[in-house]
């Protein structure tokens, strides 16, 4: 099991995935602001924080992967929220209709289809050498504020103890996987939350890439925040996440 945490007896249950590079960890301090009651697990996607070690870098394969966790913890009411790449799993997963869901909410994810990326990032995570410089370098140029300490360490050394195989997949040949076709349009309500200065996945890109496969999907974007929304408005992004689980009971 990869359900790094779960706590709580609410539902529906909150399944909190994080971005590339990253790890349940990210989530630490959301959880910290989110209603006691509420029921929250965090899944770490193979080859990062606790799954370091599960093999399964593809599309596909991550959306086995989380499917089957959720289902071998015995949820059956779920808000499942990606951020960023696992945005784009998230949205792999509802294409599979499965049972459990009941909305999805997308932090600056990945669109469905090839992610367009500049050469210099695509440069930049193909020779990443896990280094605390480059894993520094890394968080900087994803967030737009200052964040706290602790939060920016644990960012840090997550990128650095990524499993290098599942690190390059991403840059080699999973962003550019095109599940446009499969994914369609999405029909159960989610929500696409964005940073105004995000870098790499800002409003224009969820109004054209992400937006038309939602029919009951609503946009909102954070003036003033980057692409690490959780760490960088964790209090606020709590408690949208708390309005949210409680319009879907």
């Amino acid at each position: 099991m990869t359900l790094s945490s779960d706590s709580g007896q609410g539902r529906p249950t909150l399944v909190l995935m994080h971005f590339f590079g990253s790890s349940h960890r990210e989530w630490r301090e959301v959880i910290r602001h989110l209603d006691p009651a509420a029921r929250v697990a965090a899944l770490d996607m193979p080859g990062f924080g606790d799954a370091r070690d599960r093999p399964g870098y593809d599309v596909a394969a991550m959306t086995r992967h989380v499917i089957a966790e959720v289902e071998a913890a015995g949820l059956d009411e779920v808000v499942l929220v990606g951020h960023s790449f696992s945005g784009r799993i998230a949205m792999t997963v509802a294409a599979e209709r499965p049972a459990w869901l009941r909305a999805l909410v997308l932090i600056a994810p990945s669109p469905p289809g090839p992610q367009a990326i500049s050469a210099e990032e695509h440069r930049f995570q193909l020779d990443f050498d896990f280094s605390e410089a480059q894993a520094r370098a890394f968080i900087d140029g994803a967030s737009a504020v200052m964040l706290d300490p602790a939060l920016y360490q644990r960012a840090v050394e997550d990128a650095i103890n990524a499993t290098p195989a599942a690190w390059r997949a991403w840059p080699e040949h999973t962003y550019a996987e095109d599940w446009r076709e499969r994914v369609g349009v999405l029909d159960l309500p989610a929500w696409v939350l964005v940073g105004d200065r995000d870098p790499s996945l800002p409003p224009a890109v969820q109004r054209e890439s992400v937006m038309p496969h939602l029919s009951a999907g609503e946009l909102e974007i954070f003036p003033g925040y980057g692409h690490l929304l959780p760490m960088e408005m964790p209090a606020a992004l709590a408690a949208r996440l708390d309005a949210i689980a409680a319009s879907c009971r």
